[in-house]
């Protein structure tokens, strides 16, 4: 299993939704696999993971996809081609062309962070309150 994340306009969205699923869940991903559009976005969310990693002495593991393009077909081709069975694909941080790409995918468990207050969206995690948010995870 490996979790599959998007990284486009706010590194903290990525970041936030990964760090409650490891907490929420208990579990750290063995495997990553990023989509971007941002690249300084993307060196940022890979730091901020860096670091969390360091603290629980594991590696990680992480394939990064720069996506260039608009075209929903060329989303699709890219993203089918690398998520499997059994992945998690965790939305929050994805595009609405990005969230069209994966809605053709079976077999995959897709999460979220959702926000009620989006004054709250530029924080970590653990400094907005837990009421205004909650870990979602959809089967499909």
């Amino acid at each position: 299993m490996k979790y599959v994340f998007f990284v486009t306009r706010d590194p903290w969205a990525s970041f936030n939704s990964i760090y409650a699923y490891t907490k929420i869940k208990g579990e750290y991903p063995s495997e990553f696999l990023s989509f971007y559009t941002n690249s300084k976005n993307m060196e940022l969310v890979e730091k901020m993971l860096s670091k969390l990693y360091d603290e629980i002495n594991k590696n990680l593991n992480m394939k990064k996809v720069k996506i260039d393009s608009e075209s929903l077909e060329d989303y699709r081709r890219i993203i089918e081609a690398d998520i499997e069975s059994g992945d998690v694909v965790d939305i929050t941080g994805a595009r609405k062309i990005m969230i069209l790409a994966v809605s053709v995918l079976k077999d995959v468990r897709i999460v979220y962070l959702y926000l009620k207050d989006m004054r709250f969206s530029s924080l970590p995690f653990m400094m907005r309150p837990l009421s205004v948010q909650s870990f979602e995870e959809v089967e499909v």
